[in-house]
């Protein structure tokens, strides 16, 4: 993944995001985008159905599940512009459990942390061992952001 094209991508959208949604005195954007990965997180992990021990409906579409992945790779971006992370400095080092639904379990630990840097760095390895777990190439992941962040510039547009 080109990760400077992607923070810059994600910044242009936040910038143009907070014009449109100015951010209100006394406001936590950054804790309103931690507990936005979180819920991103559990929509992927819904998709999957890897904890639906009760079910024997299978997973999503992979074109589904991509799409979600996309949306956590957007607030990741986003946290990471917030706190300062320089894509420079980040070596991406997928970290996988063994068991799907623990990978979910070890992203959620990390992302719930991510105002701090080292805990955003393993929420990014933890999401990349995720991403590979879940069948994906990294260029596939690129791709369905591009897809998504055209269509977040367009809701904007359309006043969601």
């Amino acid at each position: 993944m080109n990760l400077a094209k992607l923070f810059e991508m994600q910044r242009q959208l936040d910038e143009h995001i907070e014009q449109q949604h100015p951010q209100q005195e006394g406001e936590d954007r950054l804790a309103k985008k931690i507990l936005a990965l979180l819920v991103e997180i559990g929509e992927l992990a819904n998709e999957t159905r890897c904890f639906k021990f009760w079910s024997n409906k299978g997973p999503s579409s992979r074109e589904t599940i991509l799409e979600e992945a996309a949306d956590v790779l957007h607030f990741l971006l986003s946290i990471g512009n917030d706190i300062g992370a320089n894509e420079d400095d980040i070596i991406i080092i997928p970290t996988k459990a063994i068991l799907l639904h623990r990978q979910f379990m070890m992203l959620y630990e990390y992302a719930r942390l991510a105002h701090v840097k080292t805990m955003w760095e393993a929420s990014l390895d933890v999401f990349a061992g995720l991403i590979e777990m879940l069948g994906f190439t990294q260029h596939e992941l690129e791709a369905a952001y591009m897809r998504k962040h055209a269509e977040n510039y367009a809701r904007q547009e359309r006043g969601y």
